[in-house]
């Protein structure tokens, strides 16, 4: 496991949710809300500080300056805010099936790291000076994070939802 003292876990959760009707982080998975499971993750990953991006009442959040401006804006704004960390692991709260073993792939680049095809899950190391964040993978570019091959084992891991029918899929694979 990567060393874990300087990096803060953030759960991307700042969305809508308009095309699932009903917010996201709310929904239940396994027994609890979506975002507890999430924040669970984060901390098996031996993440001491975990966040959330967005303005969620109850949990240690990071309001985003532009509401509902997009992950890359959200990802700008907390960069900028958690800047004592040597790196952040964002996961979006939509991706449950996201397990301890993907995520410490990611951590284990020493540049920071995302999966080809899939900006998220991503590590980011500071220093982050953002520009212009219309677009997550521009802002991934920009930082010269590395794409990395996902490992086979971890392919089925790389499922988000949107809809209610999406939804119904993604927890039919529940672990």
């Amino acid at each position: 496991m990567a060393n874990t003292l300087n990096i803060a876990g953030v759960i991307l959760a700042g969305g809508r949710s308009s095309r699932m009707g009903r917010d996201k982080a709310f929904l239940d998975f396994g027994g609890k809300p979506l975002i507890d499971h999430m924040m669970e993750l984060l901390r098996d990953v031996a993440l001491k500080d975990v966040y959330v991006s967005g303005n969620i009442e109850g949990y240690r959040s990071i309001p985003d300056t532009q509401s509902f401006n997009g992950p890359a804006c959200a990802i700008a704004d907390v960069m900028t805010h958690l800047s004592q960390y040597g790196g952040v692991l964002f996961v979006p709260v939509d991706m449950p099936l996201l397990s301890v073993g993907i995520l410490d792939v990611l951590m284990q680049s020493d540049g920071g790291g995302y999966f080809e095809e899939w900006p998220l899950p991503a590590f980011i190391t500071q220093p982050c000076v953002v520009e212009n964040a219309y677009s997550v993978q521009k802002l991934l570019d920009e930082q010269g994070v590395t794409p990395l091959e996902i490992p086979a084992q971890y392919k089925a891991e790389m499922q988000n939802f949107n809809t209610p029918e999406d939804w119904k899929k993604v927890t039919q694979n529940e672990c």
